[in-house]
């Protein structure tokens, strides 16, 4: 059985990349570098966009509060709102033009207005407090920032000095007007710039071009379409029949618009005239019956919104028709696989690993082959090249753990007006992704830990992911995280840090106990800290690991 399965993925791979494929690659040299790329890809994203708009003209792109847009109505809007951008605010190809809104509809006829306009639309924190906008801002200096009342309030009273547009003027430009012709750019011009949210330090602008984007939207549909081959295999049924079964794509838009997640949903739902539902603020009891409502098909989200979803009233109910669960932003806890397995018998559930630099998903595993490979995060995708490189810079043995390194028409142009961080992580077109993994002798990669995420305790290096995954397959465990402790003698010391569902009791000597039935001693941790939870986040959900070192320490001292 598993044989069979990992031959039809290969067959299958193989068809849809072949030469006659619809996902063929070709070579192309980009920047002096030969590379693959998608022959299907577009040049320009504006080229997706006026697509989209011709063949989805009167279906529904957009869902909020029970108020629903076409494709017509939003994507003409952005082309009117594209020509005030030309003939008010004197924006030209490649100049940068700021977004700052919440996911609302106005959201997409912002952003298609930018990339029609020909410009480079630079992607805010919506979230970010009004000094950590200004900084942004300060860092990727804009022509304009285009904005929703709220944001452009914060943006004013920081002082940023950059013109700025609130959501009245936006949609009434967006109303009348010349709608402008879309501006094609070469197709290594930058076309967004997002900004990475590393639990550390300040964030990077990171330049993503329009071969960038136009590959990844390929990549999605590749990604999806080897689901649905697999899902077929499984079923024992033609996958063209299991297509024309398939409901209209639908999602629930979970993830922010500024994040590489929120991005990719939005071009893989345009792409295939799919329904993008948003939601003001998060709210599991809410959102359940607009699942429903809309026939949601597919939602990812990290893992914390899918065990709010999980926990809602009526849940089951409601996410019946979901056909695709993808859990991101961080490792997904094997308790967590399980719980959506029970209550979600007919979802495929995706993961996969990606990163803003390198255009969202690099990797991805579904169904039947994530059964049989449930530590791995898939294969590189077609057009992706992977190193695994060890700390001399050389690539390691087969098998081995290093740093994944990859190359490729997914791997973003640089970080703007980062010369510095763009040399540290580029290195001769390699990005240095600072995730530690290996292949195995199929091909897939095994994720290990991030690199700067190990806690070294008597010289030994203890990989967090590891010790979180063992301890997150316990049910009662709703958070699992692992960080270092300075130590005189050691260097470090690992310390767990575990939230308990409600009327769970657990003593730290049973969680040392779990962790050493399943690991090496020196990796069991020093102490459990039951108490720090819910665990500080930054904006794509992954636990903040030096505020939660902060928490901890500071009750250290409280006890002292």
């Amino acid at each position: 059985m598993t044989d069979g399965v990992m031959d039809y993925y290969a067959t299958a791979t193989g068809r849809l990349t072949a030469p006659e494929g619809p996902f063929a690659v070709r070579e192309a040299v980009v920047q002096g570098r030969a590379m693959r790329v998608y022959a299907a890809a577009d040049v320009n994203i504006v080229d997706t966009l006026s697509r989209s708009e011709q063949r989805f003209h009167d279906r529904t792109l957009a869902c909020e509060d029970g108020r629903y847009w076409t494709y017509a109505e939003l994507l003409g809007a952005s082309r009117r709102l594209a020509g005030a951008l030309r003939d008010r605010h004197a924006i030209v190809p490649g100049d940068r033009v700021g977004l700052a809104m919440r996911n609302r509809p106005e959201w997409f006829v912002a952003f298609a207005a930018i990339v029609r306009a020909g410009g480079v639309a630079v992607l805010f924190n919506s979230r970010g407090a009004g000094d950590e906008l200004a900084a942004a801002a300060a860092d990727v200096p804009c022509r304009l920032i285009l904005a929703d009342d709220e944001r452009a309030e914060r943006i004013v009273a920081a002082g940023v000095a950059t013109p700025t547009l609130a959501l009245a003027e936006i949609m009434a430009a967006a109303q009348d007007g010349p709608a402008l012709d879309d501006q094609r750019v070469d197709a290594d011009a930058p076309a967004v710039v997002l900004f990475t949210s590393g639990t550390t330090g300040r964030p990077k602008g990171a330049v993503l071009t329009q071969r960038n984007i136009a590959n990844m939207t390929v990549n999605l549909q590749f990604l999806s379409a080897i689901g649905l081959e697999m899902a077929a295999h499984s079923y024992g049924i033609p996958v063209e029949t299991l297509r024309t079964m398939a409901p209209r794509p639908s999602s629930l838009l979970v993830f922010p618009m500024f994040h590489i997640s929120g991005l990719t949903v939005f071009f893989m739902m345009i792409e295939s005239g799919g329904l993008l539902t948003t939601m003001r603020r998060w709210n599991a009891a809410a959102a359940l019956p607009q699942i429903s409502g809309n026939t949601v098909t597919m939602i990812s989200g990290p893992p914390m919104v899918l065990n709010d979803l999980l926990d809602a009233p009526g849940a089951e109910t409601h996410l019946a028709g979901v056909g695709s669960i993808g859990v991101g932003g961080q490792a997904t806890p094997s308790s967590l696989t399980a719980r959506i397995a029970r209550a979600m018998p007919r979802a495929m559930q995706t993961s996969g690993w990606g990163m803003t630099e390198a255009s969202g998903n690099v990797a991805a595993i579904v169904g039947a082959v994530a059964s049989i490979k449930p530590e791995s995060c898939g294969k590189p995708s077609p057009v992706v090249d992977l190193r695994v490189v060890g700390e001399d810079g050389v690539d390691v043995t087969p098998g081995e753990a290093g740093e994944l390194w990859l190359g490729g028409a997914l791997v973003m142009a640089g970080y703007c007006n980062a010369a510095a961080a763009t040399d540290a992580t580029l290195v001769d077109g390699w990005l240095r992704t600072g995730d530690v993994g290996r292949v195995d002798g199929d091909g897939f990669i095994h994720l290990v830990d991030r690199k700067k995420d190990m806690v070294i305790s008597g010289g030994e290096n203890i990989y967090s992911a590891e010790v979180e995954r063992v301890l997150g397959a316990e049910g009662d465990f709703v958070e699992v995280a692992l960080f270092g402790i300075a130590d005189a003698r050691l260097g470090e010391r690992a310390v767990a840090a575990v939230t308990l569902r409600d009327g769970a009791r657990w003593t730290e000597d049973a969680v040392k106990a779990l962790a050493r039935a399943s690991l090496a001693n020196y990796k069991v941790p020093t102490a459990v800290c039951f108490d720090l939870g819910p665990f500080p986040r930054n904006v794509t959900g992954k636990v903040d690991k030096a505020q939660l070192r902060a928490r901890f320490l500071a009750q250290v001292v409280e006890t002292v």
